[in-house]
């Protein structure tokens, strides 16, 4: 089995100094025993720390050791590889020696890569056309070089969801944390965090979600500086988010609070703001979402499906 595997496969003592390959991958170019600096002679300077450090919580804690890192090929080149050895001892005994195996992972490596920099371009693009958009609406909205309120509103939700791309764009579009979400909806106030109180377990969305609520949060934030609690010294907003069972199934639910500002007034008409809110999260979060204009401040409660995958406690 393991002259068979694609894997290299080894043996070490138990504090890993003395290391032999015992077959598998020539990845190396041989089998055998590896000189007492194969940490220093084979791994790549800028992983040896990260190798280190996973060997010696391994043998503190007697648990399996993992680690992704290059080493130096049989061509004199880095290869990438995912190694994992597990301890060996006698029952009731110390550990006497690790028996592991390490994976090339170098194609994975440059595909990740690769994909890393299709995304780079793609956001860059996106930025790009963003900006040309924001060019039409000034000469389309603005009057003798002036621009128009409704510029000024239409380029802040702009700059939202070009900040949700960026942040995307880090997280390889693949998700994205809620509570930075939340942050980056309230970015123009981070100089001032004692105006918010935000509580909630890690979860995280994925991107049509992300972006989605990112819009939302902004309208939220943008009515609040201009009227809410946030026009006012004292006056404070609450976003929590919590986990609750409905129907046999998990659900997030968003809490937006304010208090402490002017008297609200209800609306006489929903306005472009508060139809992003209501229906375009209805539909691409997949819940519900109900925005009051209570006398004490604006609430609103953004409850969706939660996916198991998608949350960690």
């Amino acid at each position: 089995m393991v002259d068979a595997t694609t894997d290299l496969v080894y043996r070490t003592n138990e504090d890993w100094s003395e290391v032999d390959i015992v077959g598998g991958s020539l990845l190396l170019g041989r089998h055998g025993s590896l000189t007492p600096d194969w940490l220093e002679v084979l791994v790549h300077p800028d992983d040896r720390e990260q190798v280190r450090h996973a060997i010696a919580h391994a043998r503190a804690t007697q648990t399996p050791y993992a680690a992704e890192h290059r080493i130096r090929n049989d061509r004199g080149d880095w290869s990438w590889v995912s190694s994992r050895a597990v301890p060996i001892r006698p029952i009731g005994g110390q550990v006497t020696e690790w028996f592991g195996a390490a994976t090339d992972i170098s194609e994975r490596k440059r595909h990740e890569e690769h994909q890393r920099l299709l995304l780079a371009e793609l956001n860059h693009r996106v930025k790009n056309t963003l900006a040309i958009v924001q060019s039409i609406a000034l000469q389309t909205l603005g009057a003798n070089g002036d621009a128009s309120p409704g510029y000024d509103r239409f380029e802040a939700r702009l700059h939202a969801l070009s900040q949700a791309h960026d942040m995307l764009t880090v997280k390889q579009w693949v998700h994205a944390p809620l509570e930075a979400i939340v942050r980056t909806a309230i970015a123009p106030c981070a100089d001032d965090p004692g105006r918010f109180t935000l509580q909630g377990f890690p979860v995280e969305l994925e991107p049509q979600r992300a972006l989605a609520l990112t819009m939302a949060l902004h309208e939220l934030f943008t009515n609040a500086m201009k009227f809410g609690a946030l026009s006012t010294k004292n006056g404070h907003v609450d976003i929590r988010w919590t986990r609750e069972t409905r129907d046999g199934g998990e659900c997030l639910v968003l809490r937006w609070e304010e208090r402490g500002g002017p008297p609200v007034v209800a609306p006489t008409r929903r306005g472009f703001g508060s139809r992003l809110i209501e229906r375009g999260l209805r539909h691409d979060l997949g819940g519900d979402v109900s925005l009051d204009f209570l006398p004490t401040g604006v609430t609103c409660r953004i409850t969706a499906p939660l996916a198991n995958e998608g949350a960690a406690a």
